[in-house]
């Protein structure tokens, strides 16, 4: 029997009446399809066993026979998907093998040779204690983005020797440190850039300078491949955790990327079933055309790096989006099942 495969069904054992582990590979308890036995309690005629290499489930009261994927999609579907995904990234899967190749794609940008940024340092160049380097790993950010992000101890000074002026002498003497996340364009040149506060106290927790106005305002053109299937999310960290995705700085997402390519594009806003501007912006980007993902009613995280944090791995997030994106009539109606305004 495969690891994963005892893995899972360890995972559902706490719901499976009289389970008995009798070996490596076989596995006994009351059928949960037809109850075993109405009169006694104690029945245990359901097997998990390996036959010729491939793992079955037969009860012996009912005769009903699965292989396991189908036990265990029809005894819990959230359990199957996982196991679904787990089993393709352990089988070193297609979508493995494009989420390689995305980190291996992520070519060192130009900007980085010279100019501001080469006097920072990137997050990957920080100590483990160092509260930028915290910050990064606490949002559990995957680590090939940690070397293309950066720590700015002074992020008003740094930014007015980029754009001269941008910051009056009053925010100079209230400077501030900040993560540093820069948007590279197709060249790998720095258009635009992102500085996150560190201090939770801090009055503005984004704050986005556009030093090139022909670019579009997205996060992540250096790396993307626009002849796939592309995520677009509100802001870049989100953007990090799902492969081949972009990102705006926040604000609606259809005006940002109206110039690029529609076809393939998931448009990914926030989980806020109660707001009414998110449900306008949807509503928007469906009356445009765009593909849309529209949360499952039962998840309770607002964001995808809230998902993360929560527990669920990147692969079961993508699945999640994959699984619930829509478009024209169908859009509309997944939208308003899950607006809560």
């Amino acid at each position: 029997m495969h690891w994963l495969e005892s893995k899972y069904i360890s995972l559902v054992s706490n719901r499976l009446r009289n389970y008995k582990r009798k070996s490596s590979s076989l596995y006994c308890f009351s059928c949960p399809f037809c109850g075993d036995s109405e009169t006694d309690r104690k029945r245990a005629r359901g097997y998990v066993y390996t036959k010729k290499g491939n793992t079955m489930f037969h009860c012996h009261n009912c005769e009903l026979t699965y292989n396991f994927n189908n036990f265990l999609k029809n005894l819990d579907f959230q359990l199957y998907s996982e196991f679904s995904l787990e089993k393709l990234k352990d089988e070193k899967s297609p979508q493995q093998k494009e989420l390689e190749d995305f980190v291996e794609k992520m070519k060192k940008p130009v900007f980085l040779q010279s100019g501001p940024l080469k006097g920072l340092k990137k997050v990957s160049q920080l100590s483990a204690d160092h509260p930028c380097k915290a910050f990064v790993s606490n949002r559990q950010i995957p680590n090939p983005y940690h070397a293309k992000m950066f720590f700015c101890p002074k992020f008003f000074t740094w930014t007015n020797e980029i754009i001269p002026g941008k910051f009056d002498i009053v925010s100079l003497l209230y400077d501030e440190p900040r993560l540093l996340i820069p948007f590279f364009d197709t060249e790998k040149n720095m258009h635009a850039f992102q500085g996150r506060a560190l201090d939770s106290k801090s009055k503005t927790r984004y704050i986005t300078i556009v030093n090139d106005e022909t670019t579009p305002k997205v996060y992540g053109l250096d790396s993307v491949d626009f002849n796939k299937k592309t995520y677009v999310f509100e802001g870049p960290i989100d953007s990090m955790f799902v492969p081949n995705s972009i990102a705006t700085a926040g604000g609606d997402l259809v005006s940002t990327v109206k110039d690029l390519p529609k076809k393939n594009l998931v448009v990914v806003y926030d989980n806020e079933p109660r707001s009414v501007d998110t449900k306008k912006k949807l509503d928007k980007a469906i009356i445009n055309g765009y593909n849309v993902c529209i949360w499952p009613s039962n998840l309770e995280h607002k964001d995808v790096n809230d998902m993360i944090l929560a527990g669920l791995s990147t692969d079961f997030v993508r699945y999640i989006i994959d699984t619930h994106t829509y478009n024209d009539l169908r859009a509309k109606l997944a939208l308003n099942t899950w607006s809560k305004v």
